[in-house]
């Protein structure tokens, strides 16, 4: 056998053995999620994680690519097949049960109840920072609600309220896309959802801070590019595991 026959060979060989080990890694993990969801008669062991909450939940501003880059599916991604994230955003929902679309209301939130979760994330007030939308009084009402009817749940899940993410002005009014107030946001939502976590008892993840000055990840100064929702996932995972003080 010659020498270029015998070198096509071994780099045939050692193809094939490659492709193998990574059909086997595929095979395993594939194994791993399978296990962990309780597909082969065992419990479902993994942490369910629900996200309810606006287009930002949903992942308006990654509309192409959503399915990968929404902040959601790259936490499921960070924590690995321990885990089950679960989308329940809707777009342009309030918590408000007198804004133009209430979550309360919506099928989003119906499923969110009924995810089994055992830590909820939940994301709402920047579309009650609309012009025709926002009434502090009404904003905290809808919040309690929803965070008591999560509080509530038989799994009786850890909760956690996010402070809704720094937005821009694109003009004079101080108004951002969407007429949506840049100002409130800063301010009197903010204050809002400080008052409501502290008196629902649950921990507040600060996405203000976070993104704050940060118009680099934006699309349209209030949704994000698939970098801002990198970010998101990052403050997520990192709020939720961290050692609990005992």
């Amino acid at each position: 056998m010659g020498k270029a026959v015998m070198d096509k060979y071994t780099f045939l060989k050692g193809l094939f053995h490659r492709k193998m080990i990574i059909l086997l890694v595929a095979f395993v993990l594939l194994f791993v999620v399978l296990f962990n969801s309780g597909m082969f008669g065992g419990k479902d062991t993994r942490v369910r994680i629900t996200c309810a909450g606006d287009s930002i939940t949903y992942g308006s501003g990654v509309l192409k690519t959503r399915e990968i880059d929404c902040y959601p599916s790259q936490l499921q991604t960070k924590l690995g097949t321990g885990y089950l994230v679960s989308n329940f955003g809707l777009r342009n929902a309030t918590a408000s049960a007198k804004g133009d679309l209430p979550y309360l209301e919506s099928e989003q939130y119906k499923e969110s109840l009924e995810s089994n979760p055992d830590i909820v994330v939940l994301m709402l007030g920047t579309n009650d920072a609309k012009t025709y939308n926002w009434n502090q009084e009404e904003y905290e009402a809808g919040l309690k609600k929803l965070l008591a009817s999560y509080q509530n749940l038989d799994s009786k899940p850890v909760v956690y309220l996010m402070r809704s993410p720094y937005c821009f002005a694109i003009n004079e009014n101080g108004h951002a896309e969407y007429s949506i107030q840049a100002d409130v946001v800063t301010g009197e939502l903010g204050d809002s959802q400080q008052k409501v976590a502290q008196e629902m008892g649950v921990e507040i993840i600060d996405l203000f801070a976070a993104t704050e000055g940060r118009d680099e990840l934006y699309t349209d100064g209030v949704h994000f590019k698939a970098k801002g929702y990198d970010l998101i996932s990052d403050v997520v995972r990192d709020y939720i595991t961290k050692p609990v003080d005992k």
